[in-house]
């Protein structure tokens, strides 16, 4: 069976938090979702590759992929999809991602391919709209997980500073 799953990112540089939003159809269904990542992503890279990571996971969790299939992966990355394919090295944070997407595409037996949409258009065509609207998804993902990061680096602050008041007084 053929499945088309479109994931974009969105990525703060500033506190390192990010979401991402996906898109997610084939003849067993279509489900599109965002979240925002765990932690901190090291760049807009890694938490593109990191979208297409997470949109695999939860196409397999839905059942929307099982083995032998072909997906499309369509993302507005074209340095995520180079790193996929084996086009340019890659860092250890994208290695991590790579190897991950690569042990699940083996386990289930998969055929993948990859296809560069263009972000940020006006293009009424379908995979542009569901590419924008994976992106309007991930930046409100990401503005969620900004402000978690926020809150966490708030407390940190003020629990260092109430340990040096306390051993000062």
């Amino acid at each position: 069976m053929h499945v088309t799953i479109l994931a974009d990112a969105s990525h703060c540089p500033d506190t390192r938090a990010g979401g991402y939003g996906y898109w997610i159809a084939s003849e067993r269904g279509k489900k599109r979702g965002s979240g925002p990542f765990k932690g901190r992503v090291i760049n807009s890279t890694v938490a593109e590759m990191m979208a297409i990571a997470n949109s695999l996971y939860e196409a397999v969790r839905h059942n929307l992929v099982l083995e032998n299939d072909c997906i499309l992966f369509q993302t507005d990355c074209e340095a995520a999809i180079f790193a996929f394919t084996g086009k340019r090295s890659v860092t250890q944070e994208e290695g991590k991602v790579v190897s991950y997407v690569k042990k699940v595409v083996r386990g289930m037996k998969l055929t993948v391919s990859y296809k560069h949409v263009k972000g940020h258009t006006s293009n009424n065509q379908a995979r542009f709209a569901a590419n924008n609207a994976c992106d309007r998804a991930a930046r409100k993902a990401m503005r969620k997980a900004r402000n978690l990061v926020r809150i966490e680096d708030a407390k940190r602050l003020l629990n260092s500073s109430r340990v040096h008041h306390e051993t000062v007084s």
